[in-house]
């Protein structure tokens, strides 16, 4: 290289005004070299051949950690790389630690690209406010048209928050459906009528015979109580009776629950629950052994079934639901980008193809094809056990209509998750939103007084005719019928403005 430079400049030299050319070709070169230098390597990728790509990161929940899951983001990442020329590196935490995690990083203001959020864990309307994710509007309209186009503005709403996009929707069941599940060989042993199972107390007589007939089996898991309005023809978004044309605003403690609490306790005093109900955390412990005969889902989705057999020891389950399908919105599964990332066009980019691309979402769902499950026919997938990768969390990635089935699903989930989507009730309540800002204290207060004893009445572990009082009366001091009336004074207003009342 030195002896071409010197050859360069005596070729220079015999012309007149070298030392003008040569300094001008230098510069050139030292120019063209910063040009190059202070292109970013996504302008790189997306043209120039350079192989360094954009590093997205994203965040979401999983059950547990999987030792394949560098194998699997590595084929994420091979999927993706000549279709948006960017990579994302995989950030599965815990349920347990999620929230705790997310808060941590956004404290931080940490890079983050995805970030899953939902209504029930890492509260989406919170983080929205507190300016946690970016508006989509702009990035759907440039990088998300198929996204966008993929779901009806029932889904898209949920997302928004005082008229801007802030979270994509992962399209899955949308509707409410609590539900009993029951492992099929006792159905099958003890000829169970699941016809006759109307109400969630019907259950009772089964639950005695498994008592009685199956030693070292739980007849009814359950955490922390399955009191939910709706099994009570209780409106779900506001707690108003159904059809209640008073619109009244009921107590926290309303006769349903009283006897929802009796029940509870006069089975956990026949052994019929088990004993660490008011303590278990995570749902799936009461049933992920196999040992539990019935447990309440509060979802009832299509295709559980082959989740909760995956979960519960590979035991075939059957749902009962208890009511008709109330819609529930998008909030309980949805992806946003952060307001750190620096890629926020790629982020878009990545969701778009992870709702729209078949194999990239089975991916993320079932791993590798060959390591970690196999087709089976059809639509159908065969997990391999033990295999290093398993999320059993289709809903948390992505459209769920983009999946495979695995073994156990009936064929038309699907089609019964659309429909019911689309048929499913909405609450005459469902685009209330009631304000809390003056209400803090209280609803801290309230909370409180939840943790110290629902569980345990929930779970029928005290007896509610001891303690039922005590609650009430703690209730009472910690603010809650001033929270209930103010949610009337706010939902007459409503109503008001919506020409209702």
């Amino acid at each position: 290289m030195a002896l071409n430079k010197i050859n360069v400049g005596k070729n220079l030299s015999t012309f007149p005004g070298h030392r003008i050319m040569l300094f001008t070709v230098l510069s050139l070169f030292i120019f063209l070299m910063f040009v190059m230098s202070g292109c970013t390597k996504s302008q790189l990728a997306d043209g120039d051949g350079d192989t360094e790509l954009d590093e997205l990161i994203w965040y979401y929940p999983q059950n547990k950690a999987n030792a394949d899951l560098q194998l699997v983001n590595a084929e994420v990442n091979r999927l993706i790389a000549d279709k948006i020329h960017t990579s994302v590196k995989l950030q599965p935490v815990d349920f347990a630690s999620y929230e705790q995690k997310l808060n941590t990083l956004v404290a931080a203001s940490d890079t983050m690209d995805i970030v899953w959020t939902s209504s029930w864990l890492f509260p989406w309307d919170t983080n929205a406010r507190k300016g946690v994710f970016q508006p989509l509007d702009e990035l759907l309209a440039r990088y998300g048209q198929k996204l966008q186009a993929s779901m009806s503005s029932r889904f898209w709403n949920d997302g928004k928050l005082d008229g801007k996009q802030l979270a994509v929707p992962n399209y899955q069941i949308a509707a409410m459906r609590p539900s009993l599940v029951i492992q099929k060989r006792f159905v099958d042993k003890y000829k169970l009528d699941l016809s006759a199972i109307r109400k969630i107390d019907d259950i009772e007589p089964f639950l005695k015979q498994v008592k009685e007939g199956e030693p070292g089996i739980v007849p009814f898991g359950t955490t922390r109580g399955f009191f939910t309005n709706h099994i009570y023809g209780i409106d779900w978004r506001v707690s108003v009776y159904q059809r209640d044309s008073t619109n009244r605003v009921l107590p926290d403690v309303t006769p349903e629950m009283r006897q929802n609490f009796a029940m509870v306790n006069a089975w956990y005093d026949k052994g019929y629950i088990n004993q660490d109900a008011a303590t278990l955390k995570n749902a799936a412990d009461v049933y992920n052994k196999g040992n539990t005969a019935v447990w309440f889902d509060f979802t009832g989705k299509p295709g559980s079934e082959a989740e909760f057999k995956a979960g519960d020891g590979g035991f075939d389950v059957v749902l009962v639901p208890l009511a008709k399908p109330s819609f529930t919105g998008a909030v309980s599964s949805m992806n946003a980008i952060s307001r750190t990332s620096k890629h926020p066009d790629k982020a878009m980019q990545l969701l778009e193809l992870v709702n729209t691309d078949k194999q990239l979402y089975n991916t993320l769902v079932y791993g590798i094809e060959g390591k970690h499950y196999t087709r089976s026919g059809g639509n159908y997938v065969k997990l391999i056990s033990d295999s290093g990768y398993f999320t059993n969390t289709d809903w948390v990635f992505g459209n769920i209509r983009n999946e495979y089935l695995p073994e156990g699903a009936p064929a038309d989930k699907i089609e019964q998750t659309v429909r019911i989507n689309e048929e499913a009730e909405v609450s005459p309540y469902y685009d209330f939103v009631f304000q809390t800002e003056d209400l803090k204290a209280e609803l801290a207060n309230v909370k409180a007084v939840n943790d110290e004893y629902y569980a345990a009445l929930a779970t029928g572990t005290v007896d509610p005719v001891k303690y039922l009082p005590v609650y009430e009366e703690r209730l009472n001091k910690a603010g809650s019928e001033r929270i209930r009336a103010e949610k009337q004074r706010q939902l007459d207003d409503w109503l008001k403005t919506k020409g209702k009342k």
